[in-house]
């Protein structure tokens, strides 16, 4: 049994239809299950996939988890948890891989699997070369995100594993929050210490695994004969949309501006092809939902013009006092 997971509230289902319809195009060995950290809403079409609420699973913590985390750090804290409830429930699974709901792949998953037979977890950086310091975007904001993207994590069945993820879900208990200042980056900033503290952990540099914003400066995307591409060579396995708002598609993220650079062509035929299918999977339906378990913090209004102008200026004084 081969099987992908991933953990979202009920207001991202768009985007779990749009990674499980990718899932069937590429991996169709594959079975998806989108476990909720939410109720299941009342829908008036159907989902193809198995849904998996967190209310299902016999957790008992979870009013304390609802109470004490927001909707984002609720999801990443539940990801050990319903990673265990799956290697529970299904004796069979050997291998399982947890993706992001705004992940899209684009081929297979082989080289993640035969991997999986030497290695009994998987990760990925953020960034793989340095970046000079004049850069605005450089190490240090890595530094406070984590060197790993949780985004995906691929996982074996040992004792290994096992200990990794009964320890994941304990830091996250207590410290599973979002809170840069205090040296909390929800489910990402501790799995600096995976390679650490367990054995036949693979640190994955293939650049065509976990393309984003965030590494954008040493991985360019093209496209040849209808396939993308990472750095000429390397086969697009998938493309994380981290941020990405299907309402704004001139922005690649809510924190990176799409660029008018010629060379960004197949970037912006990517972000117009998954903008089309995330409005297909009934964006505009499940955007509104209100996440039944969490805090639930409204998202931000858009600023004023007179604010942007303010907050731009403010980074031109900040990279002149840095390069000074």
């Amino acid at each position: 049994m081969k099987l992908i997971y991933t953990v979202c509230t009920s207001n991202y289902l768009y985007q779990a239809l749009t990674l499980g319809e990718s899932i069937e195009k590429t991996n169709p060995d594959y079975e998806f299950i989108i476990c909720l950290a939410d109720k299941i809403p009342v829908l008036d079409f159907e989902i193809p996939y198995k849904i998996i609420p967190v209310e299902s699973i016999n957790f008992p913590a979870l009013e304390d988890y609802s109470t004490k985390f927001i909707t984002l750090e609720l999801a990443c804290a539940l990801k050990p948890i319903f990673a265990l409830h799956l290697l529970a429930i299904y004796p069979a699974l050997e291998k399982l891989i947890y993706l992001d709901t705004d992940i899209y792949l684009y081929r297979s998953l082989e080289d993640v699997e035969k991997n999986l037979d030497e290695h009994d977890i998987i990760i990925t950086p953020h960034i793989t070369k340095e970046i000079p310091l004049s850069e605005r975007w450089n190490e240090k904001q890595y530094l406070n995100a984590g060197l790993y993207n949780a985004g995906f994590i691929a996982f074996k069945r040992t004792e290994n594993t096992l200990k990794f993820l009964d320890w994941w879900q304990t830091h996250l208990n207590k410290y599973g929050y979002l809170d840069y200042c205090k040296g909390m980056g929800a489910d990402q900033l501790c799995l600096n210490f995976v390679p650490v503290f367990y054995d036949k952990v693979l640190i994955d540099y293939n650049p065509g695994l976990n393309i984003a914003y965030w590494n954008f400066q040493e991985r360019e995307l093209s496209v040849k004969d209808g396939s993308y591409f990472v750095n000429d060579i390397n086969p697009l396995v998938f493309f994380h949309f981290s941020g990405y708002n299907p309402e704004k598609p001139k922005l690649v993220s809510k924190h990176l501006k799409l660029s008018s650079n010629k060379n960004q062509q197949a970037l912006k035929q990517i972000l117009q092809q998954y903008r089309i299918s995330l409005i297909k999977n009934h964006f505009n339906y499940f955007k509104g939902i209100i996440p039944a378990y969490g805090i639930y913090v409204a998202p931000p209004k858009e600023k004023h013009i007179v604010g942007k102008l303010i907050e731009k200026s403010a980074w031109k004084v900040i990279n002149y006092i840095e390069n000074f």
